[in-house]
């Protein structure tokens, strides 16, 4: 009763926070400290459950330092003209035959690059929902194709936060786990092609609006060496560079580039590092202007707190009952299905992926280890559900946030085919590996 009560008041105080347009991360904090008065009440001491909380902080500190350089990354690329130059080649061959399948690409690309939806719609993500609309294009399919895209970085890319966090939740290398999410991907991506693509034939944009393209040209510099930052990065971990070093080269590589290819003043570059780079060109200030340190405090004190809480809950104990009833129940399905429904119900409650993850992870993670499956089962399960379907609940702002960027709505989620084709996939192509004995 008493942990009912205190996940009443952490459902209670998110959601007044998502309401008042107050940080998650406060939510996050009275949670903290609600399951730290259960544990009190439960005869620990204030120093053990510190203790617990410090241990699960701990874990997330490869993902702060990775959130941090990313803070560093997203400024550089916006800075060095690596966005813009992706921007404009793909809006340079698009076609309005191969609109929708277009969209898809260019925000797989980006994301793989960038690692992040949030980013992916904030920029390509606005640019093709204008075009969707002065060319009649579906909004609901732009934006779909779009949510799509960018999932695809969030369990690919070496600058993905939320995948240096599943690998951490699960105890696993970051560059292990997205080798398995490589070699779960080829199916559902090759669907998701077949899928846009059919779409894009059936239902041709009218036309494609390329004005965008002439304030690219204008502002940045858009010769080939803007794509070095990408390449340096998507690069390094297939020869086994750590995710933070193939970030920070590509960082360095970034800055030189923004200062001797862009012209950008070397203090300009180095303050747009913690607080953004802001674009002088005010047609491009909505689009390009972003990144920097201090966009990434809020999701850094989610992570932090997340973890903390995870500390408490697996050190005193407290969710026993819950993970006895869902190995069950995973026994009943297998560990897969299991694990998918948790990190739906997850994101539709806390509605943000990284608790989901985490949660998720505290529910799950001990019956993959009871039954020898170990780390890297449970972060394949857990990038091709958690980390995706957060996306699928409308109200989560793993979804919402990206099609709020771009104007669009819930509409668009039925038309975001990679992320239900990722999980379905894997399950059909690994279920064995899944069922407990």
């Amino acid at each position: 009763m008493e942990l009912l009560a205190a996940f009443a008041v952490f459902l209670i105080g998110t959601f007044a926070c998502m309401v008042l347009g107050y940080s998650l991360s406060w939510g996050l904090a009275l949670g903290l400290v609600c399951f730290t008065v259960v544990g009190l009440r439960r005869g620990l001491t204030l120093r053990a459950l510190l203790r617990m909380a410090g241990e699960g902080a701990r874990t997330s500190l490869v993902v702060l330092r990775i959130l941090v350089l990313i803070g560093f990354l997203t400024a550089l690329w916006r800075a060095s003209g690596t966005i813009a130059f992706f921007v404009h080649t793909g809006l340079k061959w698009m076609h309005p035959s191969t609109f929708y399948l277009s969209a898809f690409l260019l925000a797989s690309t980006l994301s793989m690059a960038f690692g992040s939806s949030f980013g992916v719609a904030g920029t390509a993500g606005v640019i093709l929902a204008a075009i969707a609309r002065s060319g009649g294009a579906s909004l609901a399919i732009t934006g779909g194709a779009v949510l799509s895209g960018a999932y695809l970085g969030e369990r690919l890319s070496p600058a993905s936060s939320s995948a240096a966090l599943t690998a951490a939740l699960a105890g696993v290398e970051q560059r292990d786990f997205q080798l398995r999410m490589w070699r779960t991907t080829p199916l559902p991506l090759v669907l998701s092609l077949v899928f846009y693509g059919g779409i894009s034939l059936l239902y041709p944009i009218q036309r494609v609006d390329q004005t965008i393209l002439t304030a690219l040209e204008e502002g940045f510099d858009l010769s080939w060496t803007a794509v070095l930052p990408a390449v340096i990065l998507l690069v390094l971990p297939f020869f086994k560079v750590s995710a933070a070093r193939s970030i920070l080269v590509s960082c360095g590589a970034a800055a030189v580039l923004a200062v001797w290819g862009q012209g950008k003043p070397l203090a300009e570059v180095a303050w747009s590092c913690v607080t953004g780079y802001v674009v002088d060109q005010p047609a491009l200030t909505g689009i390009l202007s972003g990144g920097g340190l201090f966009s990434m405090v809020n999701g850094m004190c989610i992570v932090l707190f997340s973890c903390a809480s995870s500390g408490i809950l697996n050190g005193a104990e407290l969710l026993e009952p819950v993970k006895a009833q869902l190995e069950r129940i995973a026994r009943r399905t297998d560990l897969y299905v299991t694990t998918a429904a948790v990190s739906v119900a997850s994101a539709a409650l806390l509605c943000n992926q990284s608790i989901a993850l985490v949660l998720t992870e505290q529910m799950m993670g001990e019956s993959f280890r009871r039954s020898g499956k170990g780390g890297l089962p449970l972060s394949q399960a857990l990038g091709n559900t958690a980390i995706v379907l957060a996306a699928v609940v409308p109200w989560s702002i793993a979804g919402s946030v990206p099609l709020e960027a771009m104007g669009a709505s819930a509409p668009a989620i039925p038309f975001s085919f990679f992320l239900f084709a990722a999980p379905m996939c894997d399950w059909l192509l690994h279920r064995r590996q899944y069922q407990l004995k």
